[in-house]
């Protein structure tokens, strides 16, 4: 489960090396191209999206409403480039983290900030540096009923830790917070081992976070913005389930 981990912090020197080559930034654009036209029309209308929410609540709070923008966009194109197996996924990941979990600890959503903090951490610099997830990036499927034994059992254990965590702050929604964090932390340890199985925790993820930031804009907090682009993400996980170029249409090695 963990050896992509382990593959990393060994090499990271090694691997640190194929980031800012020459040619770099120009071979992370490019990861852009070829992209299934659903998703070039996603990216679009969360931008739109976007700029409805920046418009409605700029005179508010400005300098929130903006990181929520930045975020908002950003953070779609990360799980679009994960759909389409593009390595422009780690930077566009790094960068909307960063965004949101500003945009979080400002709204009190310390659940959402501290899932995005673990992104960063866990996920996304480790998706910059490993190679399969920058060269010919292959989907992989659980090989039997084990696997799903192993991160069930890895999803209850990281539940029980961030429930025991959050019940010691004054944290408003111990249970759905912890649930949310819980599957973000799931989904990241099978995204970097590239499961196509992600995709069932992606979906319910997407539904708890929406109900988790109507329930943050109901106290007074919270931002359009990342209710749009989380709604945004649950239609892009419905393409990876059922587009003919999705991680469960196309060939995956056991």
């Amino acid at each position: 489960m963990f050896e992509r981990y382990v593959d990393v912090v060994t090499h990271l020197p090694q691997y640190s090396k194929n980031v800012f080559k020459k040619g770099y930034f120009k071979w992370l654009i490019s990861q852009m191209k070829g992209w299934g036209h659903f998703s070039y029309g996603l990216l679009a209308f969360n931008f739109i999206l976007q700029l409805i929410s920046l418009f409605q609540s700029f005179a508010n709070s400005p300098w929130t409403s903006l990181i929520a923008f930045v975020g908002g966009n950003l953070s779609v194109a990360c799980v679009l480039g994960i759909s389409n197996r593009s390595a422009i996924q780690g930077w566009a990941g790094l960068f909307s983290a960063v965004c949101i979990a500003t945009t979080a600890g400002i709204a009190h959503n310390y659940a959402n900030m501290w899932e995005q903090i673990g992104y960063i951490i866990f996920l996304d610099i480790f998706c910059i540096l490993d190679p399969k997830w920058n060269e010919d990036i292959q989907v992989e499927k659980f090989k039997g009923l084990f696997d799903w034994i192993k991160y069930i059992a890895f999803f209850f254990v990281a539940w029980a830790a961030t429930y025991f965590i959050f019940s010691m702050t004054n944290d408003p929604r111990v249970f759905l917070d912890s649930l949310t964090l819980a599957m973000a932390i799931t989904g990241s340890l099978l995204e970097l081992n590239r499961k196509r199985e992600q995709y069932y925790v992606w979906t319910i993820s997407s539904v708890f976070t929406i109900a988790l930031w109507f329930q943050t804009m109901l106290q007074g907090d919270g931002n359009f913005a990342l209710i749009f682009s989380y709604s945004v993400f649950f239609l892009n996980d419905m393409y990876a389930f059922f587009s003919q170029r999705g991680w469960f249409r196309i060939e995956a090695k056991h």
